[in-house]
């Protein structure tokens, strides 16, 4: 019976890891293209201070 409950809780901190790990490269994906809106977007709005200042 003990080898039954040991492989069961390893294939779910098998399983567990595995949707983490997919689920992280998600969020760095994510967070990448957040960052690059962030730049663009401050970007625009130094444009439009410089022509608003002319």
């Amino acid at each position: 019976m003990a080898a039954r409950k040991g492989s069961r809780i390893r294939s779910l901190m098998t399983q567990f890891s595995y949707d983490h790990r997919k689920l992280d490269a998600r969020l760095t994906k994510i967070r990448k293209n957040a960052d690059e809106l962030a730049k663009m977007l401050d970007s625009m709005s130094m444009k439009k201070d410089v022509k608003k200042e002319k």
